[in-house]
This record gives structure tokens, C-alpha cells and sequence, in this order.
């Protein structure tokens, strides 16, 4: 099985990076914004299987740079996995009021949630198109289900995953035309012990969260059990439907 899987420097990536070796990737390409700086990089170092590609979601050149290499080395993917989210870091916060809207911040969200998973996308489209069977799956959130926000705040991230969400519902119908065996989707990981999360755990049980491991397991039994019907869904860890 060839399969990419964007963002395996640390965390959940790195976590679905394991879960490919462990289900028998015969080629695994891997991308960091600095891959050799990373925890992923050390522990699966470039071998005849495992090749990193460096690319940063906020530069769509270097999405264009990386996926040209991607193909160069994989003419079809089995499965692509992008797990970038930014909820929180140097340039934006999750806003609690309408009055903590910020274009930059806004505009920083969308790039790495949404923007540059579709950039992603359409610049590996010829090695997706191809009639094969496909999985393709972005890391989306619960909180990007617009028929689920009861409690408001944290526009950026919930609008951010939201365009996530009817980006590949709309790519997966395209798709579909070209590659009637593929399945795009978007899936929620759950509450995961990562440095995206940590800061919002305090209201979450110590049995609601996830280690990197047991999500990143969780997810890929998940894309193991999508079918082509399925294609343009949202779905939990648990393979349950999320309302977009």
C-alpha cells in the first residue's frame, strides 16, 4: 500500500505513521514543515520504505514543491492522510465573542485548516483521479458541525473546519467522476492529548481523552471500513456520521 500522511512530525501524524507501518505500507512518504527537527523523523528515519518531504500548509509553493515530489516517487496513493489543525498558537486564539475577530488570525486558520489541505489536494490530483481504490481523509473537528454548535465561541476554528468539511464534500463528488472506487471524507479524532488540545482539556473526563496512539488506531480502523458510498461523509473515531 502507498500512503502520504501530512503532518507525521509529531503527534496524531506521527501516531497515523505507525498505524501505516504496522498495517504493511510498502511505501510511506511523510511531511513535516522541517522534518529533520522533529520527534517523527528520529524515531522512523529515512529508509528504502519511508521517505519525508518537507512542506509548510501556510506556503502553498511548498504544497506545490512536495506534491510533485510525492508523485515523482508515488504515481498512485492508497491513502492520504492530513492531520494539520491550528487552534491556538503565535498568531491566533480561539476568539470567546464576535468583538475577538481578527482578519490575520482568520485568515491564518483557514490556511492551515483549510486551505492547504485542498491545495494538497489538487496538486496530487493525478495520483488520486486514477480508477483504484482510495482513501482520502482530513482531520476535520466536531465543533466545525455547524447542526452541533450549541455553545458559540472559537469562530476561526469552527468556521475553519467547517470549510474543511464541504471543501472535501465537494472535491469527493469530483473525485468520484474520475475514481469511482475512491472515498473522501473528514473525520473528527475526539479530544487527543496533543499541544493542540491540552490547553482546552479542563472540561473533557480523563476517560474522553484520547492519546495520540489510541486516536490515530481509532481513525485508522475508521478508513479501513469506509466504502466509495461514503464518499463527501464527516465522520467520529467511532465511525458514527457527523452532521455537517
Amino acid at each position: 500500500m502507498h500512503i502520504v500522511i501530512q503532518g507525521a512530525g509529531r503527534g496524531i501524524g506521527y501516531a497515523m505513521a505507525k498505524q501505516a507501518m504496522a498495517a504493511g505500507a510498502t511505501q510511506l512518504i511523510l511531511t513535516a514543515r522541517h522534518p529533520a527537527r522533529t520527534d517523527g523523523f528520529r524515531r522512523l528515519p529515512p529508509s528504502d520504505m519511508v521517505h519525508w518531504v518537507e512542506m509548510d500548509f501556510l506556503d502553498p509553493a511548498s504544497i506545490q514543491a512536495a506534491a510533485a515530489q510525492i508523485i515523482d516517487r508515488m504515481p498512485i496513493i492508497d491513502r492520504l492522510v492530513m492531520v494539520a489543525g491550528v487552534l491556538q498558537d503565535d498568531v491566533t486564539q480561539p476568539e470567546k465573542r464576535l468583538s475577538d475577530l481578527d482578519p490575520n488570525a482568520l485568515h491564518h486558520s483557514y490556511q492551515v485548516n483549510a486551505i492547504g489541505p485542498m491545495l494538497l489536494v489538487k496538486s496530487l490530483w493525478p495520483a488520486l483521479r486514477q480508477p483504484h481504490p482510495l482513501v482520502v481523509a482530513s482531520l476535520s473537528a466536531r465543533v466545525g458541525s455547524i447542526a452541533d454548535n450549541r455553545l458559540g465561541g472559537w469562530y476561526g476554528y469552527r468556521a475553519s473546519k467547517a470549510a474543511l468539511n464541504q471543501l472535501s464534500h465537494t472535491a469527493a463528488i469530483e473525485l468520484a467522476r474520475y475514481n469511482p472506487d475512491s472515498c473522501m471524507v473528514t473525520l473528527h479524532p475526539g479530544t487527543v492529548d496533543t499541544d493542540l488540545s491540552r490547553p482546552f482539556q479542563k472540561m473533557a473526563t480523563s476517560t474522553s481523552i484520547f492519546t495520540a496512539d489510541q486516536s490515530a488506531a481509532q481513525l485508522w480502523q475508521v478508513m479501513g471500513q469506509l466504502r466509495p458510498a461514503q464518499s463527501g461523509g464527516f465522520f467520529a473515531y467511532d465511525g458514527s456520521a457527523i452532521p455537517f
